[in-house]
């Protein structure tokens, strides 16, 4: 199945603008996150537990992440 496949339920970020947005999808044990403008490549997956802690680090303004 494609990432852009209409039975999955991608979900646009609230601040994001019309034509740049980042979508966000429950698929099995993860979290998916694309760009709108590539709908065919997710550039972040990841389980609930690390998708919680990241959402939580942007709240409190800690954007610095690092990929181990």
């Amino acid at each position: 199945m494609a990432l852009s496949d209409p039975v999955r339920a991608w979900r646009k970020s609230s601040v994001s603008e019309n034509t740049n947005c980042v979508e966000v999808c429950l698929h099995s044990d993860r979290v998916l996150v694309r760009d709108s403008k590539c709908p065919d490549v997710f550039l972040l997956a990841m389980g609930a537990p690390g998708w919680r802690h990241f959402v939580s680090a942007i709240q409190r303004g800690q954007a610095a992440f690092r990929v181990k």
